[in-house]
């Protein structure tokens, strides 16, 4: 879900744009920090909701690792997007 709104912020604002008369900026805001905070929510809340189970570690590793990287490329570009976009 954070892939896609962070990808189709944009798309997303025009048709909120079109469709609920939301002004752009608020529309492109909105997906964008949502898809930052999606990335960030799950390697911070994962260990404290599952701590009774536990999570091998290598396991832990490699899922925060993943998600790290593809957290990175897709914030990364849809904050450049938004930069952009406030000209």
């Amino acid at each position: 879900m954070a892939i896609v709104l962070g990808i189709y912020a944009q798309d997303i604002a025009y048709f909120s744009n079109r469709k609920l008369a939301i002004p752009l900026m608020v529309g492109i805001s909105i997906p964008t920090i949502l898809s930052v905070f999606l990335f960030l929510g799950p390697p911070i809340l994962g260990p404290r909701f599952n701590k009774y189970k536990g999570m091998p570690i290598k396991e832990f590793n490699i899922y925060l690792g993943l998600n790290i990287l593809m957290g990175l490329i897709v914030s990364t570009f849809s904050l450049m997007v938004l930069v952009a976009w406030c000209g």
